[in-house]
């Protein structure tokens, strides 16, 4: 559950470059024309990274002074509601992955539904009949969730908010990433190891934001499949597997950038990739170690700790054994495509505001004139 949408996650955010039209095929039009639907990506800059920690201790603390002085049911109700509606659209993005990896092909989308304000667009769909199920299918799962908070229900929806969180949050750069699982590193020993704040709030947030695993399998098994009764559960946090899992996506999408490069710029389907088996390998690694020192010790282990050194010393050491140290702390993750639209929107962004400052001087020179 926790290695398997990193894996998906990180084949997701690959991107493939564009080519000129002149070389494209019918398909790859049809391909492109679905890939112009995406969802848009939130690119996490070292700025993000420096403020991350601070921002996720502020998060945890409010919630740790609300479950202790505040009724819990309550807010738990609030959660619910709100992680079921996200939790629908995250469902229905893991089913249609799961379809096109047991049809084999991609799914086409046959209808378009844009919604736009003047010319603001302010929601743009693309589906298919198949998706139409699909999304029916994750209402029920959710609802059946909300009313019967089972595990394994828990489990699935934290699965889909992990495989759709990870192609989405991209990582701009590898200092970036070392710089935020190292600031994770220090954030995970202090709230865990120091104070009881961590624990708490896991045990007592009630949202599937959390992987469960039965400590003893011989008694789940025995009590039967559906009842929590009797069992003890660990805890795997999903920040301890969609954070690292970002840096493994980064760690792909390096491998695709050097396999693209090396093929002249042009799209490539198969090639190798050394940076992520080395740091998806690793954190298996850090998993089982984490788990192994938590069934050990019998104490609540801040997973970061064996994570984040697992992901970065791999990925480090990948470089140097191949001479590639300085491409790696180089590269930038932003596509030409990317950067030229980004450049596009700062650049409209610029015009649009001298234009409304200059629209207030104006009007004051004109109030003052009238004066």
């Amino acid at each position: 559950l926790a290695i398997t949408p990193i894996y998906v996650g990180s084949m997701k955010s690959i991107k493939q470059p564009k080519v000129p039209k002149s070389e494209k095929k019918t398909e790859d039009n049809e391909e492109e024309s679905e890939s112009e639907d995406e969802d848009e990506i939130e690119r996490f800059s070292l700025d993000d990274a420096k403020q991350f920690p601070f921002i996720g201790s502020a998060a945890l603390l409010s919630l740790f002074v609300v479950y202790k002085f505040f009724d819990k049911k309550y807010l738990n109700y609030l959660i619910t509601a709100y992680f079921s509606i996200i939790g629908v659209g995250s469902l229905t993005q893991m089913f249609s992955y799961l379809a096109e990896f047991i049809l084999g092909k991609k799914i086409k989308n046959e209808f378009k539904l844009r919604l736009t304000q003047k010319k603001e667009e302010i929601l743009k769909l693309s589906f298919s009949n198949i998706h139409v199920c699909l999304f029916i299918l994750a209402i029920v799962v959710t609802v059946a969730y909300s009313f019967t908070k089972n595990w394994i229900l828990s489990n699935i929806l934290g699965l889909a908010f992990s495989i759709t969180t990870i192609p989405l949050l991209k990582l701009d750069s590898f200092k970036t990433g070392i710089l935020l699982l190292s600031a994770l590193f220090f954030y995970d020993i202090f709230w865990v190891f120091f104070t009881p704040v961590m624990v708490t709030v896991a045990k007592n947030f009630d949202a599937p934001i959390k992987m469960l695993f039965p400590r003893n399998i011989f008694t789940w098994i025995k009590s039967g499949l559906l009842t929590t009764k009797g069992l003890e559960f660990s805890m795997l946090g999903l920040g301890d597997i969609a954070i690292p899992g970002v840096y493994v996506a980064l760690c792909a999408r390096f491998d695709h950038y050097l396999a693209v490069k090396k093929n002249g710029g042009k799209p490539i389907k198969k090639f190798p990739m050394p940076y992520f088996t080395s740091c998806y390998i690793s954190y298996i690694l850090g998993l089982i170690t984490t788990m192994g020192v938590m069934h050990v010790f019998n104490h609540a282990q801040p997973a970061l700790l064996y994570l984040s050194p697992a992901c970065i010393i791999s990925s480090l050491l990948c470089a140097l054994v191949r001479g590639e140290i300085k491409a790696l702390f180089e590269y930038n993750d932003e596509s030409e495509e990317e950067k030229k639209a980004r450049e596009e929107k700062e650049k409209k962004e610029k015009e649009e505001k001298e234009k409304k400052e200059q629209e207030k001087k104006d009007a004051k020179e004109k109030k003052e004139q009238t004066k």
